[in-house]
C-alpha cells in the first residue's frame, strides 16, 4: 500500500488571496446629552492579492495484492488540493472526511493513513511554504499581523491604566494618535482618582490610629467611658476571670504580658 500524488494544473487562478491592507475605521458614539466620541477600529481593504500558480495535487491511496494467483489493484482517492490549500490548510482541515472513509473502506486506522500520505506531501509542503515566502503576499501577511500583534498589546496596557474601552477613543490601530485632548482629559481623571485614593487611605489611617492608639504606639487604649449595658458587663466580667486563670504568669509561665494585655482590655471595657 502506498501514497501517490500526481501534480495537475487548475483552469482557473485562486480568487482569494490575502487583502492587501488594513484601514482605519471611524464611528461616532456617544450617550444622549453628551460629545459624541469617535472610536477608532479597522477593517482590510477590498483588493487583494493575486494567486497566479496553477498548481494543484491529487492525492491518492493505491493498494496491490493478490486473489486466486492474480496480482489485483485497488486505488482510492482521497482529494485534489490546490498550492494555495497546502500554504493555508492542513488535511485535516480539507481531506478529514475522504481520509476517514477510506480508512473504514480499508480496514484501517485513520492516522496510518495521514501518515502514508504526509510521508509524501511533506516534502511538497516545504517547497512551496519556501516559495511563497518570498511573494508579496506573505510580507504583508506578515507586516499586517505585526501591526495588530502590537495594536492588542498596546490597548491592553493603555486599557489597565485609563480603563476598558478607552484605547480605541484615542488611538488607531497603527499605534497614531488621533484624539489628543481626550486622551489628556483621562489624564487628568487617572490623576483625580489616585488623588482621591491616596487622600482615602491617608484619613482611613488617621481614624484607625486616633480610634486605637494610646499614644505610646500602642494598638488598644483604655477607654474612661464603657458603652456596655449591664448584662454585657456581667459577660464581660466573666471573660475576664477565666482569662485571668488561664494567663496569670503562674499559670501560664510567661512574663505577665499576657495578663497585662488581659487588663488593658478590661479598663477598655470599663469595668
Amino acid at each position: 500500500m502506498f501514497c501517490v500524488i500526481q501534480k495537475m494544473q487548475k483552469k482557473k487562478p485562486d480568487a482569494y488571496g490575502a487583502r492587501k491592507e488594513i484601514i482605519v475605521t471611524e464611528i461616532k458614539f456617544g450617550f444622549v446629552g453628551e460629545e459624541p466620541k469617535t472610536s477608532y477600529g479597522y477593517t482590510y481593504s477590498d483588493k487583494r492579492f493575486e494567486r497566479p500558480v496553477l498548481d494543484a495535487y491529487k492525492i491518492s491511496i493505491h493498494h496491490s495484492y493478490r486473489e486466486n494467483g492474480k496480482v489485483k489493484k485497488k486505488q482510492w482517492v482521497i482529494r485534489t488540493v490546490s498550492y494555495y490549500d497546502l500554504i493555508e490548510y492542513s488535511l485535516y482541515d480539507c481531506a478529514d472526511s475522504s481520509i476517514r472513509k477510506v480508512a473504514k473502506e480499508m480496514d484501517k486506522e485513520e492516522d496510518f493513513l495521514y501518515d502514508l500520505i504526509y510521508e509524501k506531501l511533506n516534502p511538497i509542503i516545504e517547497k512551496i511554504e519556501a516559495e511563497f515566502q518570498q511573494t508579496d503576499e506573505y510580507r504583508a501577511k506578515k507586516e499586517q499581523e505585526a501591526i495588530l500583534r502590537a495594536h492588542r498589546e498596546a490597548e491592553a496596557a493603555f486599557e489597565k491604566e485609563y480603563g476598558q474601552g478607552e484605547y480605541r477613543y484615542c488611538y488607531d490601530v497603527f499605534g497614531a494618535l488621533r484624539n489628543p485632548a481626550y486622551l489628556e482629559e483621562l489624564k487628568v481623571k487617572k490623576k483625580a482618582r489616585e488623588e482621591y485614593a491616596k487622600r482615602s487611605y491617608e484619613e482611613s489611617f488617621k481614624r484607625n490610629y486616633s480610634n486605637y492608639s494610646d499614644g505610646n504606639g500602642s494598638s488598644y487604649s483604655s477607654n474612661e467611658s464603657s458603652n456596655y449595658n449591664e448584662d454585657e458587663k456581667k459577660i464581660l466580667h466573666e471573660l475576664y476571670r477565666l482569662g485571668s486563670k488561664k494567663f496569670h504568669p503562674d499559670a501560664c509561665g510567661d512574663d505577665g504580658s499576657k495578663m497585662k494585655f488581659l487588663t488593658k482590655l478590661k479598663e477598655q471595657w470599663g469595668l
